[in-house]
């Protein structure tokens, strides 16, 4: 069993296991800063549809005319996110709506609160 395969099933070691409606091959949003090798420090989640997990990653330096473009962003699996980022285990399983972001790889996730 792979290291995906084993987090998804609950064997994940650091943190335990993800939600388990979340799935490897769901998909998220990556902005293209990210997937060029910025690190991954603010996540939002919209209303997940079939295969699509609802999730968005993003460096968190993208302007906001960034956000229009939907070709400064692919398409890539939970798998690969957890592969690039293992603490997102931590949050995949949180409600649509929820946004965290956090100052530097290895920091904690800290949910943004609407007020």
């Amino acid at each position: 069993m792979d290291d995906i395969s084993k987090i998804l099933a609950g064997e994940a070691p650091k943190g335990g296991p993800i939600h388990s409606a979340i799935s490897d091959d769901d998909t998220v949003l990556v902005s293209k800063k990210v997937t060029g090798g910025a690190d991954i420090l603010f996540v939002y989640r919209d209303s997940p549809e079939e295969d699509d997990s609802g999730w968005t990653l993003m460096s968190g330096n993208e302007p906001d005319a960034w956000l229009e473009d939907r070709e400064r962003f692919e398409v890539l699996t939970i798998g690969w996110a957890l592969d690039r980022d293992p603490s997102l285990k931590e949050i995949l399983g949180a409600s649509p709506d929820s946004t965290f972001e956090r100052d530097a790889t290895g920091e904690a996730w800290v949910e943004l609160i609407d007020e």
